[in-house]
């Protein structure tokens, strides 16, 4: 599948891009820079969201963001809204106690290593270009950008460990005093009050904010396959006002697919939305699956349907996954039943008859040999829609 330009994606790029370029503003009149130091800041803010652009693309081709190469940056957007706007609070606190170390938390959690290296470290830079900061604070707070990013990916999936809150609390508590004292040759002991007070802060939102803001990351997919099955989604008004005939084949191809799946033990969501959606290149016309592909891409589908929608029929593509290979035999066993008219389809024996028929010479053609789909889980297919009696 090829990358497109995607509305949805380019919105929230260009809402990260606002937000870093707006709080950079904000911090500047807040601190008093001159008009040529401001755009020097402006300038190191361009360059940086370029590479930010780069690492953010590079990051969803290798489908690093929620294992979903057709994110549409929305959670990423927001958890980097979150962090900008800690930088301007942070800017307010007394030096060498800036809890940096969040940053890192919390794009680990929502995006990357990479990006929460990245944003992290930009906004160290930042904070310390506007507040004129030593060497040696700079220095501290890349460190604790690091610190946070390791302990974060250490972390995982999981809640936070006692091994975990002990070492964060120590570097919190150690740190600030240390190069406090590198900078100055002497000992503030409200340093290790202060660093006592952020690192019991950091321990607490890594217990219990971190592992929330991953689960937020890993039901992206899962969110956004029950969202385009609802009533309201614009794409399913859309196509139930270009013809009824089409929407109810689509609700009757969801609907079996999704038990399909539940009978052989594969992705009933992703069978669900795909079966919806598999003929929705008629709403740009021939040839389907390419207009069908180009639509869920505009509207960020997660890619697991988009290869679904690809692989429709066959015809430029044959189905390479389970669920493609049961959207595909649904769809086909549908579009059969649909045109025999009620009277021939009363009789049990020739529905029968007819799903046999289809089936198999869908099998006999190969046109599920690289899908996975094996002779076991085809039995069973076929046993379940034997049995089914409502297939219209």
């Amino acid at each position: 599948m090829n990358d497109r330009l995607v509305p949805k994606r380019v919105l929230n790029l260009a809402l990260m891009f606002l937000a870093t370029a707006a709080v950079a503003a904000v911090l500047c009149a807040l601190h008093g820079l001159y008009p040529d130091q401001s755009l020097c800041i402006a300038v190191v803010v361009l360059v940086y969201f370029v590479l930010l652009l780069f690492l953010l693309e590079y990051n969803r081709s290798r489908r690093r963001f929620s294992k979903n190469r057709e994110t549409d940056y929305k959670k990423i957007w927001l958890g980097y809204l979150s962090v900008c706007l800690l930088a301007v609070l942070f800017s307010f606190l007394p030096e060498f106690v800036k809890p940096v170390i969040v940053f890192p938390m919390i794009m680990t959690a929502i995006g990357s290593r990479e990006l929460a290296l990245a944003a992290g470290i930009f906004w160290d830079v930042i904070l310390c270009l506007v507040l004129g900061f030593t060497a040696q604070e700079l220095a501290l707070y890349c460190l604790m950008t690091l610190f946070g990013q390791i302990l974060a990916e250490a972390v995982g999936e999981k809640r936070a460990g006692f091994w975990h809150c002990t070492v964060i609390f120590c570097l919190s508590a150690v740190l600030p005093a240390t190069f406090y004292y590198l900078t100055y040759q002497e000992v503030k002991m409200e340093l290790f009050w202060y660093g006592a007070a952020e690192g019991a802060l950091m321990v607490v939102f890594l217990r219990l904010v971190y592992t929330g803001l991953v689960k937020i990351r890993d039901t992206e997919v899962p969110e956004v396959l029950a969202d385009i099955l609802d009533d309201d989604y614009p794409m399913v008004r859309e196509l139930s006002g270009f013809s009824k005939q089409e929407y109810q084949h689509a609700r009757r191809v969801s609907r079996l697919a999704a038990n399909c799946a539940k009978v052989v033990g594969a992705n009933e969501q992703v069978c669900a939305a795909a079966g919806f959606y598999y003929r929705i290149g008629i709403l740009d016309g021939e040839p389907l699956p390419e207009s069908g592909m180009r639509i869920a891409q505009n509207c960020c589908f997660p890619e697991s349907v988009i290869r679904i929608i690809n692989e429709y029929n066959g015809e430029r593509e044959l189905p390479t996954t389970i669920e493609s290979a049961i959207v595909h035999m649904v769809d086909g066993l549908v579009k059969k039943f649909e045109v025999f008219d009620s009277r021939t389809m009363s009789s049990e024996w020739n529905q029968d008859m007819v799903i046999y028929q289809t089936l198999n010479e869908f099998s006999a053609s190969g046109i599920y040999d690289r899908s996975g789909l094996g002779m076991n889980m085809f039995l069973k297919i076929r046993e379940y829609l034997v049995k089914e009696d409502t297939i219209l």
